[in-house]
């Protein structure tokens, strides 16, 4: 007895011939990128905002615009921006004006306030002079022959003094009085060693041209003062040397 053998199968060649090329869209790809959504339409940009629409579209999609070549409208232009002008200046005219006009009654006060004050300072009317002459009297002087006394010759004097009236006042070099005022009719010989000062008139109580005084220089030396004055005023005043 022969043992049992399964009849021999033909293995079944699924290999394909050599040379063939399988389509590649027979199955399916995994790239996203790569798979066929189907046909694309065709787009064109708004010449407005630049949005892209469907080149069916009449209008655009975001801004509106009327896309069809018949009746195209240009883009509408921006509206310019907003400019805002200064403020014209404020015109200064009146404010110069004011300034001026509170200057010059700044001024005008000011000056009525000096011309009182020194108004106040300086006497407004002169004293009648006595006789008519001149308030002044002129004196020549100089040093006795012995160097012993000051000479004071007048050379000219207002009419109508008297030797009552008029008085002798001496002043050290650092002002202070050496002889108080003392009228002429006072200043005798026989006061001589009391005042050291002597008037010597040739007209009696009247002061004339020509009458002198006579003034101690040992008592009241170089750089003393001696002034000549009546009631109206001073009639003269200088230094002794």
């Amino acid at each position: 007895m022969h043992p049992f053998r399964p009849p021999k199968v033909r293995s079944l060649d699924m290999s394909l011939p050599r040379h063939t090329t399988i389509p590649r869209n027979i199955f399916p790809s995994a790239d996203p990128a790569e798979r066929s959504e189907g046909p694309v339409a065709a787009t064109r940009g708004c010449p407005r905002c630049g949005a892209a629409n469907t080149i069916g579209n009449q209008f655009c999609s975001n801004c509106g615009l009327l896309l069809t070549s018949s009746a195209r409208q240009a883009a509408a232009p921006l509206p310019p921006p907003t400019t805002w002008l200064p403020s014209p200046p404020r015109s200064t005219n009146n404010l110069t004006v004011l300034v001026v006009v509170f200057f010059i009654v700044i001024v005008g006060v000011l000056a009525g306030v000096a011309a009182v004050i020194w108004g106040r300072q300086i006497p407004t009317s002169v004293p009648p002079p006595v006789g008519g002459g001149p308030r002044v009297m002129g004196i020549n002087q100089a040093v006795s022959g012995d160097g012993t006394n000051w000479s004071l010759l007048i050379t000219s004097t207002p009419t109508g003094l008297t030797t009552s009236a008029v008085k002798l006042t001496i002043t050290t070099s650092g002002g202070s009085t050496a002889l108080s005022p003392t009228a002429f009719a006072s200043l005798t010989s026989g006061s001589w060693n009391m005042n050291r000062a002597q008037f010597v008139g040739n007209g009696g109580t009247t002061i004339v041209v020509g009458d002198r005084l006579l003034i101690s220089t040992t008592t009241y030396p170089t750089g003393y003062g001696v002034q000549i004055a009546d009631s109206q005023g001073i009639l003269y005043a200088h230094s002794l040397g």
